[in-house]
């Protein structure tokens, strides 16, 4: 049952118009070949993104972001305290994963990363350069010797909040790749 395409001769047909479709030709699809022509007449319900799944993901990562951002306020375990904001952010992030559509998002890593950090430049920690700076001025005013307690400070400020982010990527877009 060999066919002519314009190029050669085939056995191939496309699964929509069943026309004769030589290797040059085909479009290799989910569920089988098709021809160029019926390729471009296919509507694709997943192909771009979808705005109003952009919006979401990009509005509940703020709200994420902005909600880990006021928590991570009370948690102030020297050192563990970047162990716990992991996990309140995988928390954070499996619950996120159950609400966005991945498969209309393409950039869903991106539209995440860009909505935790403004969540988190929402609250408290947007003041952070400003206090690592004081932080640091206070190290060498001191002369020293209160360098451990600074630079307890200065880790766990730092690390949590990364952290948190950490987390939330895990289960969202960690699994996805």
């Amino acid at each position: 049952m060999a066919g002519k395409c314009n190029h050669e001769e085939s056995r191939l047909s496309c699964i929509d118009c069943s026309k004769a479709i030589c290797s040059n030709c085909l479009v290799e699809c989910p569920v089988g070949f098709r021809c160029k022509a019926c390729v471009g007449s296919v509507k694709n319900p997943l192909k771009g993104s979808d705005k109003k799944e952009f919006y979401k993901t990009f509005g509940l990562s703020v709200g994420i972001g902005c909600g880990g951002g006021w928590a991570m306020q009370y948690i102030s375990i020297p050192y563990i305290s970047c162990i716990i904001c992991f996990f309140l952010g995988m928390i954070a992030g499996r619950w996120l994963a159950t609400k966005i559509d991945f498969a209309l998002l393409p950039n869903a890593g991106k539209t995440i990363t860009c909505g935790l950090l403004l969540g988190l430049f929402l609250t408290p920690l947007a003041m952070l350069p400003s206090l690592l700076l004081s932080l640091f001025g206070m190290m060498f005013a001191t002369g020293g010797t209160g360098i451990f307690t600074v630079l307890t400070v200065m880790v766990s400020a730092l690390f949590c909040p990364a952290c948190y982010i950490a987390g939330v990527l895990q289960p969202t877009v960690g699994r996805r790749c």
